[in-house]
């Protein structure tokens, strides 16, 4: 057979001829493995059709083990076949090893995952080669873990031959023939030191906090052969985070910006834009849809989302795929990070210039944030101090617990951690005035709830000081000109990470009357950065006005 030929190829040319409905990012990725077949030889790859038919008819000699399906061969779906046959069909020329290492499988509730992953994870402890193999379930909760593991004992069970070669105990699975074992692993389970693996599936990769972790399973891989990581999830909310990065890192790999042969993605997405009623919507981020997913469910679900705006969020992220940042999106990250929008820039450059401040110090264990908006010829400068308490167990348990990424962004410069369990309000103060030595600053808006010391403080040392509440009455105006700012491209913030994922933590409320304020407790994360920015533009904007203002009098 020639690879054109192949059930994967087939399946890819069906995509992009558009006889297959499927989203950008699977067409890029059919694209990708047919521009390979003409071209892949050049960079030393090429295309094993009987490896990647191997993995397809074991499938087949599988079983469903639950719901209606239940005792009937696993027979994969075009869609899976491609995905399957890419990954164990693309090999190296010089080794004969496979090319994909790293893969990410993106796609919406009820497509079959987890029995799915279940495949190549049993086909590697018999017919990979490797000695000893590992195969690892790894989640954030044991219970998340075992999901997989559990399918893979029922599929071993109900299989007439799988038990003559693997042991299923209660915590592993034994195949005694190549001396390969399949456990779990998860952040409140069992340690991850000391482990090969040379199959590791990451389930449900968008709830995943602890980088810790996924960069040690990782890495632990390095000594096998022909490893592969398997991630394995639905879009998240969070774009930022672990998962968010994998996701991106695909888009980039897919439309061609990064080149990296080991890395394999199918991220089964709709447009972000698209009408939540399409059924050509529903098709590209369920790929199974009308095998394991019914559309009938698909439309019972999408009434009541219709009915009930605060389910549609949940819909668009389990039944279209598609990422949401916060509980009703607010601004998306594309949006956000558009064009120039991210790009760096030294704040040294704005000093001396016309400043005004943000200030939202939460609840004193929380994050805390000051920013600092700074007009220049139309665009808006945002200038992003954040701040948090290491907490009573110290700021590593702290990290590790809440969100990961609070390493990183302390170890750049983008989070300033206080000692102790509080927020540090002299601290806060020093910045304020590092900020009022530096720039021409106008005015220091906050909220006077809960910061009646530092109000005090602030004062009487002669600060600018500006009452902002933070309800409808003072945050609408502000609000909606934030996003008018956005949506025009005229706000720079320099790729400030924790701002940015602030800003897609935001729920968006509005009354009767069209009024709109962020909603701390209907956002899916901390939002201090988010709404102090808010708070510092709103203001710059009303400064700018009246100078304008003035000007013209002159005139």
């Amino acid at each position: 057979m020639e690879p054109i030929d192949h059930p994967v190829s087939r399946y890819a040319t069906g995509v992009v001829e558009g006889d297959i409905i499927a989203g950008d990012l699977v067409r890029m990725a059919c694209e990708r493995h047919l521009m390979d077949l003409e071209t892949g030889a050049d960079r030393g790859l090429y295309f094993d059709c009987e490896a990647a038919s191997r993995i397809i008819r074991w499938a087949g000699m599988l079983q469903h083990t639950t719901g209606p399906m239940g005792g009937k061969p696993l027979v994969l779906e075009p869609w899976q076949q491609f995905r399957h046959g890419s990954v164990f069909g693309w090999k190296y020329q010089e080794t004969g090893l496979r090319r994909f290492r790293s893969t990410y499988h993106q796609v919406g509730k009820k497509n079959g995952k987890t029995t799915d992953t279940g495949v190549p994870m049993l086909y590697t402890q018999l017919f990979d080669g490797e000695a000893a193999p590992q195969g690892y379930c790894a989640a954030t909760t044991k219970d998340q873990a075992g999901l997989l593991f559990k399918e893979m004992k029922r599929m071993i069970k109900r299989s007439p031959f799988l038990g003559q070669f693997m042991k299923v105990w209660r915590t592993t699975i034994e195949t005694p023939r190549t001396d390969g074992s399949i456990a779990c692993l998860s952040r409140d389970g069992d340690s991850s030191d000391g482990i090969n693996p040379s199959f590791l599936a990451r389930d449900e990769m968008h709830r995943w906090t602890d980088r810790e972790l996924a960069d040690t399973i990782v890495e632990s891989m390095i000594a096998r052969d022909q490893p592969i990581d398997w991630v394995i999830t639905t879009a998240g909310q969070d774009r930022n985070s672990l998962c968010g990065e994998i996701r991106g890192y695909a888009e980039s790999v897919l439309s061609g910006k990064v080149e990296d042969d080991n890395f394999f993605g199918f991220v089964a997405e709709p447009p972000p834009d698209c009408d939540p009623a399409d059924p050509l919507a529903w098709a590209m981020g369920n790929p199974n849809l009308g095998v394991s997913k019914k559309a009938e469910a698909m439309q019972s679900t999408l009434r009541s989302a219709l009915a009930i705006a605060g389910k549609m969020p949940n819909f668009r992220r389990f039944h279209l795929n598609l990422w949401t940042e916060g509980a009703q999106t607010w601004i998306a990250s594309d949006v956000w990070d558009k064009g120039l929008a991210s790009a760096p820039f030294d704040p040294a450059m704005l000093y001396g210039r016309k400043a005004w401040v943000g200030l939202d110090l939460s609840n004193k264990v929380d994050t805390t944030a000051i920013v600092i908006a700074v007009p220049v010829d139309g665009l808006i400068y945002l200038i992003t101090y954040t701040f948090l308490p290491e907490g009573p167990k110290g700021f590593i348990q702290r990290a590790q617990t809440e969100k990961r990424e609070y390493v990183g962004w302390r170890d750049n410069g983008w989070l300033e951690v206080h000692k102790g369990g509080t927020i540090d309000e002299d601290q806060i103060a020093d910045r304020l005035e590092w900020i009022r030595q530096r720039f021409d600053l106008q005015e220091v808006a906050y909220d006077p709830w809960g910061m009646k010391y530092l109000a005090d403080k602030l004062d009487k040392q002669r600060f600018p000081m500006v009452e902002h509440r933070q309800g409808y009455a003072s945050m609408s105006n502000p609000m909606k000109r934030f996003e008018e700012k956005v949506a025009q491209n005229k706000i720079r913030h320099g790729g400030n990470p924790v701002l940015g994922w602030q800003v897609g933590n935001v729920h968006r409320d509005e009354d009767a009357a069209e009024n709109v304020k962020p909603n701390k407790k209907k956002s899916t994360g901390r939002i201090d950065a988010a709404v102090a920015a808010i708070m510092a533009l709103g203001r710059a904007e009303v400064g700018e006005e009246k100078r304008k203002a003035r000007e013209v009098e002159v005139v």
